[in-house]
């Protein structure tokens, strides 16, 4: 401290003043800075005190000078320890971890802490340190599993195969990462439960990361089909289905293989991606949910595995519940468009018809698109809906044994409102294709069928108003039967 008599107090005092504020100001700046400042400060409380003691200063407190190595040790650490960050973070473009820097500045301590016993106190190091390996090795023996701990915490925060809010599966135990100490790792299960796995456990075992590299995360379904269905119509409704799904991503988009022939069906894999992990289970769910629809809409059979069965009589029901083809029979018996069949041509109908499933949501026409399929309500209720004014007006609900789509079964007219599931529904579809058989063989049928059409157009048009008629019949002299009558036998080339 001898060398500070060569600077006046007038001049040393304002030049540590304001070298302080200086620093102050770019800690403001730059908070990185910030932990250096408790030890700048002393240590230039230090410096002033020692240049305005002088030389009675240093004969009555001789131990001054250890006092003022003691901030300059702070400070000569923790600058390391923020080259040792800027570095860190240049090679690995991220910020070391909290127990990385712990070590570093527990070691840089103890190094500073000998050099200032041998320099200061002229303590000889080397009989110290042979007595410390004898005491580390007694130590580190008891200590071994909490060592290896410590050290694979180390390895885990260099390495940094995972993060925390990364999901991880390690060993046995799959969860989100919570917490990463320098004795264990901390997941949360799907369950919700706690799970600590210690940091040398973690370093024994594989870790899959399903964080990295990056989102999104890929997942398979493996679905089995019947022989008996074409593989490109599978791709097709598979492909349609995972449109529908909000949790799939569209890029990269989901692809379908097949992937081999089993026992009793063919094996399809559905690949698809979703952004975070954790959606991968209500994303599956639906999969699983939208497949069983879709099959039964377009006749895909999932079919049972093969087993022997063995079959006792059982007692006859008390009441045998009515069939599909039973209710369906009686629906197109209590709707006056089809009155006008006989009875060959109403069972030619009902060979026709095919039974669909939507789930609850599923848009099943929509307004503007074209079609030619006519729809009975079986089991479950529907909405019919249009848009007016920006938005879709519910325009009515229809439930078991109505019916809606005749315009565009009879004439190809676009749909003119929009219906969807309002629950589950099983409909009763037939299309133009199916129809036609019964027009082609007998044209005078469509004479009763415009006739009757024609009456429904003029009391819809009444009960609803211009909002839901679509029909467009021409001058007001014009007779809409006969023009419906045109358009019937023009659509069927009659």
């Amino acid at each position: 401290m001898s060398s500070l008599s060569d600077w006046h107090p007038a001049l040393l005092l304002p030049l540590l003043a304001v070298g302080l504020l200086a620093f102050a100001r770019l800690a403001q700046r730059q908070p990185r800075f910030k932990a250096l400042f408790p030890a700048l400060a002393a240590l230039a409380l230090l410096v002033a005190v020692a240049r305005l003691g002088g030389a009675w200063l240093e004969a009555r407190l001789p131990w001054f000078s250890l006092l003022a190595l003691l901030p300059l040790l702070v400070l000569t650490v923790r600058g390391v320890v923020l080259v040792f960050e800027e570095l860190f973070r240049r090679g690995r473009g991220e910020t070391p971890p909290a127990l990385l820097e712990s070590v570093v500045s527990v070691l840089l301590y103890g190094v500073g802490a000998g050099v200032v016993a041998h320099r200061v106190f002229g303590i000889e190091l080397t009989p110290f340190l042979a007595t410390s390996a004898v005491v580390g090795a007694v130590v580190g023996l008891a200590l071994q599993d909490t060592l290896g701990n410590l050290f694979a915490g180390i390895s885990l925060h260099t390495d940094g195969p995972f993060r925390v809010g990364d999901w991880v599966h390690v060993g046995e135990t799959e969860g989100r990462v919570e917490q990463i100490s320098w004795r264990a790792v901390r997941l949360r299960t799907w369950g919700g439960d706690g799970v600590t796995i210690p940091n040398n456990e973690v370093a024994r075992r594989t870790v899959v990361n399903f964080a990295q590299p990056a989102p999104p995360h890929s997942r398979v379904v493996q679905l089995g089909v019947s022989y008996g269905v074409p593989p490109n119509k599978v791709f097709s409704v598979l492909a349609e289905l995972l449109q529908q799904v909000p949790e799939v991503v569209r890029e990269p988009g989901p692809n379908v293989r097949l992937i081999g022939y089993r026992d009793s069906a063919m094996e399809y894999e559905v690949r698809y991606w979703v952004r975070a992990y954790e959606d991968w289970r209500r994303a599956e769910s639906e999969i699983y949910r939208l497949v069983w629809y879709h099959f039964r809409r377009h006749g895909i059979e999932i079919p049972f595995p093969i087993r022997t069965v063995h079959l006792h009589q059982a007692e006859a029901p008390a009441t045998v519940e009515e069939t599909p083809h039973a209710r369906l029979e009686r629906a197109l018996r209590s709707i006056d468009l089809f009155r006008p069949l006989s009875e060959d041509e109403l069972q030619t109908a009902l060979r026709n018809f095919r039974h669909q499933h939507y789930a609850a949501g599923e848009r099943i026409l929509g307004e503007g698109e074209p079609g030619d399929s006519f729809c009975i309500v079986d089991r479950g209720t529907v909405e019919v809906g249009k848009a007016l004014g920006g938005r879709t007006r519910v325009l009515a609900q229809l439930g078991e044994g109505q019916f809606f789509g005749e315009m565009a079964l009879l004439t190809g007219e676009a749909r003119s409102a929009t219906v969807t599931a309002r629950t589950d529904v099983d409909l009763f579809t037939i299309d133009k294709t199916g129809f036609e058989q019964i027009v082609v063989a007998n044209p005078r049928v469509t004479v009763d069928i415009s006739s009757i059409l024609a009456a429904r157009r003029d009391a819809l048009s009444q009960a609803e108003g211009e909002a839901t008629q679509r029909f467009s019949g021409g001058g007001q002299g014009e007779d809409k039967q006969q023009h419906l009558l045109q358009r019937i036998r023009g659509y069927f080339g009659l």
